[in-house]
This record gives C-alpha cells, structure tokens and sequence, in this order.
C-alpha cells in the first residue's frame, strides 16, 4: 500500500452478534497500524438483543451505510467480515469497490438438521467443543430468537447470497474446521469460484474464534498478513 493512501476497515459482525464478535481483531490491528474504520452495530443486536421491530434489510441497510460513509473518506477500503457479516461484506464487493475482502467463517450457507454431513467433523471436534463450552454461548442467545427473526436471517441471506464470480476483490476465506453453525466445506466452494481469493482453514476452531486465546492468536496473524503485509507499522 503506497504510504499516502488512506486506508478505512469496515468490521462487519455476525447474525445475533455484536461488536464483540471482532473486537479483539480490531484491538490488535488498530493498536499496530493507522486506518480508518467503521463498526456498526446492526439494529436489534449487540449484547441485548431485540428483534421485535426489525427486518434483515434494516441489518444490510447498516451494514451498507456505514460502507458508503467509510469508503467517501478514504482511499483504499477493506472490509472484514463475520459470518453475517461476511455475507454482506460478499455482496458489497460484488457492486462496490473494495480492494481486500477478509471474510471470517462467512455464512454462504447455515447447519441443517438434515444436512449434519456438511460439518465433515471428526467425533474429537465435537469434543472439543464441549471442552470450550462453545454451545453455552449460543444457547444464551436462544430465547431471544424467534421464528420471525430466524426467517428474516434466511431472507436477507437469500436476497444478498454473492455471485462468486463477479467479486474481483484480493480476498481471504479464514474457517474453522470445527464449526458448528457454518459448514466449512461453503467457504471451500466459495474460494475456488472467487478469483483473487486464497482460504485458510484453521484445524480446531470454532465459529467464533474469539472463544479461544489460541484460536483468536491465529486468526490475528493470518488477518494481519494479508491486510497489511509491506505496510510499516505505526510507532
């Protein structure tokens, strides 16, 4: 990146997540380098989840804005995104111009109950997550959840699913292996459809990495290398 570029970051978080979801991410790259970023918060989510009066077009509205706002300010922009996140993140490279799209566990497809296969998981991943109490964290956020605001995740997933091809950002796929919620396996036929794209699958991870200490390290190396490798750090 040429020094007198000005570089904004959007952080896109995931569907009944907030800000927390990348915040270590953000902490570690924004106390290393100077840039730019956005972080909306999409309508209903964060810690206190209310979803009573809003639609998944209110969350890619957000998501959208904050784009538009960010991208008018600078002059390279680079959008990472979370499951959710990771899905708009997609759809805006697709229309807009975005020079590197990092997407975390991106939620090209969610678990079916009858489709369990697509985890390929070995019988010690699901040990492992048991060890991490991943499921706990999920669990907590059930009873907030609705049939209403289920659906309204399937919708905007079907009306922002990326045309793969069309996306000619530098992009990065980062998964997990062990992730229950987003089969790995989309992220794989993601990357051999999107043409500047590399994938980078994380043995033992979960959906979200910020789980673990090491998961989370990982995930800060990788992302690191591939936003800001040649860029001098700030002092």
């Amino acid at each position: 990146m040429d020094i007198s570029d000005k570089l904004g970051i959007l952080f896109l978080h995931g569907y009944t997540g907030g800000r927390y979801e990348l915040e270590p991410l953000f902490q570690y790259l924004k106390s290393r380098y100077e840039f730019e970023y956005e972080f909306p918060v999409y309508p209903g989510h964060g810690f206190e989840l209310n979803f009573k009066d809003v639609t998944g077009d209110d969350w890619y509205d957000e998501a959208f804005e904050a784009y538009q706002e960010l991208s008018a300010k600078v002059d390279r922009m680079y959008i990472v995104g979370f499951s959710m996140g990771g899905l708009f993140a997609s759809h805006i490279a697709e229309h807009h111009k975005v020079d590197k799209l990092l997407l975390i566990a991106p939620a090209f497809e969610y678990t079916h109950l009858n489709r369990l296969s697509r985890l390929n998981l070995r019988p010690e991943g699901i040990g492992e997550h048991l060890k991490m109490k991943t499921m706990d964290v999920v669990k907590s956020r059930l009873p907030k959840l609705s049939i209403r605001a289920f659906n309204e995740f399937r919708m905007i997933m079907d009306a922002k699913m990326p045309d793969y091809e069309k996306i000619k950002s530098e992009t990065l796929l980062v998964h997990g292996k062990i992730d229950l919620l987003v089969p790995y396996l989309s992220s794989v036929e993601a990357a051999n459809k999107i043409e500047n794209s590399r994938l980078e699958l994380i043995e033992d991870a979960p959906h979200v990495m910020s789980y673990t200490e090491n998961h989370q390290h990982t995930l800060n190396m990788v992302a690191e290398r591939f936003l800001f490798a040649g860029t001098k750090k700030s002092s």
